[in-house]
């Protein structure tokens, strides 16, 4: 019993010197999990990006099939039409006795001939200008997933140096604490 009396006034130097070992590691603890965390968080943001782009690239390739469908039925009605209208032309010309080799009834079906291909020049422009909106959403995506991750990477660089700012002053303290420890115990002896 003697013995034990002669501990007792130890423990609080004792639980004061097992707290700052516990402090200390718990501190390292948190620096390596929040550590984990930000890595997690960038791989999350990337494979977030990954998938979004790969959805964005399918309805870009989806949306350029869907002009060119469009385009083709385009042709195959400009072709009908014309078809229909040089033949209705010609029947004209036929019926009111003007030979379709005539010079002006020539000039006149080139001329239908040169309003379709204004029409298909037109369209082609209009289609040029779809496939490059297109193509400009896909590129603005790209760099707001670049941007996106550029942010966070220095969000976390800077939570990284403020971390590390705590965590150095957390040392200190600790530091400091034990040397006030080692001092306390001393004095006992």
């Amino acid at each position: 019993m003697a013995g034990l009396q002669t501990v007792v006034p130890y423990f609080p130097i004792i639980k004061e010197g097992v707290s700052l070992a516990t402090g200390a590691l718990s501190n390292e603890s948190s620096y390596k999990d929040a550590a984990k965390a930000q890595k997690q968080a960038l791989k999350n943001l990337q494979a977030s990006q990954q998938e979004n782009m790969r959805q964005l690239q399918e309805n870009a390739a989806l949306d350029r099939a869907q002009v060119t469908a469009q385009t083709q039925e385009a042709d195959r009605e400009r072709q009908a039409a014309l078809k229909r209208a040089v033949a209705r032309q010609r029947a004209q010309y036929g019926s009111s006795g003007v030979a379709t080799n005539d010079g002006s009834a020539e000039a006149v079906l080139l001329g239908l001939y040169n309003e379709t291909d204004d029409e298909r020049a037109a369209r082609e422009k209009l289609d040029q200008i779809r496939f490059s909106s297109i193509d400009q959403n896909i590129d603005q995506q790209k760099r707001l997933n670049v941007l996106q991750r550029t942010q966070l990477q220095h969000r976390q660089s800077l939570n990284n140096l403020s971390s590390q700012a705590n965590r150095y002053g957390s040392n200190l303290n600790n530091g400091l604490d034990a040397l006030t420890y080692l001092s306390d115990v001393s004095d006992l002896f």
